[in-house]
């Protein structure tokens, strides 16, 4: 693989084991970066990054569990400071909780959801930044979830954990866009990857993991501010935010999944 002038330097990716992850790797490393994988299952990581070096690319696997905060945010300051700095970082790790409504919600359940959606996320960002800062450049890529945008029927703690992700990578990006530092929002729809396969609910304008990847790596190249897809699904959540919340509520409500 031969590096492109769109994309080079040191790059963390979370959950880079399945799913987008694994698909946007190749991407990173076919523009140039050298990317360390990380997610909790160090095989997997070890045999991607044998595949993507078998092809010319540089590519290392680093245990990482998000689930746990504190302990990832220790982890990633090592890792900065042993590389030399990352460039880029990819805060892509989550877990979906399928539909349950806040009838069956137990605090654990929204410790668990948003401990590794929000948290851990943060987790993977903030002791990047003190280098970052330094340098006077970088790039955050946080890739949260269209579900941040829609209050939905049985997704009280995964859009929340979502939504406040999103929030916070949009104060991120106030603070450290005049510093050098680009921060771009990744609002994906229904992707198929292990995690949604698990999903007994209809999932509508589904896109395929490669696509999803594809659109990704184009708004990390570009430094984009938002990508948000499939444009169907985007386009409803929009014309959600803007109609009177009863009409919103009324279409909501009748997509409502069994449970």
């Amino acid at each position: 693989m031969s590096a492109s002038p769109s994309g080079s330097g040191r790059a963390l990716l979370t959950g880079a084991s399945s799913g987008i992850g694994r698909a946007l790797a190749a991407r990173l490393v076919r523009r140039g970066h050298e990317v360390w994988l990380a997610s909790r299952r160090l095989p997997e990581l070890e045999a991607l990054a044998h595949e993507l070096e078998a092809a010319g690319g540089k590519a290392h696997a680093f245990a990482l569990d998000v689930s746990r905060p504190e302990e990832a945010e220790a982890r990633v300051r090592e890792l900065d400071e042993e590389v030399g700095g990352f460039d880029l970082v990819v805060a892509n790790a989550g877990i979906g909780v399928g539909a349950k409504p806040v009838t069956r919600e137990t605090l654990a359940d929204i410790r668990a959801v948003t401990e590794t959606n929000f948290l851990g996320a943060v987790a993977s960002i903030l002791p990047l930044l003190p280098g970052m800062l330094e340098r006077g450049r970088g790039q955050i890529v946080g890739v949260s979830s269209l579900a941040a945008e829609t209050p939905l029927p049985a997704a009280a703690g995964y859009g929340t954990s979502k939504a406040a992700f999103t929030f916070w990578l949009e104060c991120a990006a106030s603070d450290l866009g005049p510093r050098g530092i680009d921060v771009t929002i990744v609002h994906p729809g229904f992707v198929k990857t292990p995690l949604t396969d698990k999903n007994s609910f209809p999932m509508p304008f589904l896109v395929e993991v490669e696509h999803a990847a594809d659109l990704i790596d184009r708004a990390i190249a570009r430094r984009a501010r938002f990508c948000r897809f499939p444009f169907p699904l985007a386009s409803v959540s929009t014309a959600g935010k803007i109609m009177p919340r009863s009409l919103r509520d009324f279409i909501v409500n009748r997509q409502k999944p069994a449970l």
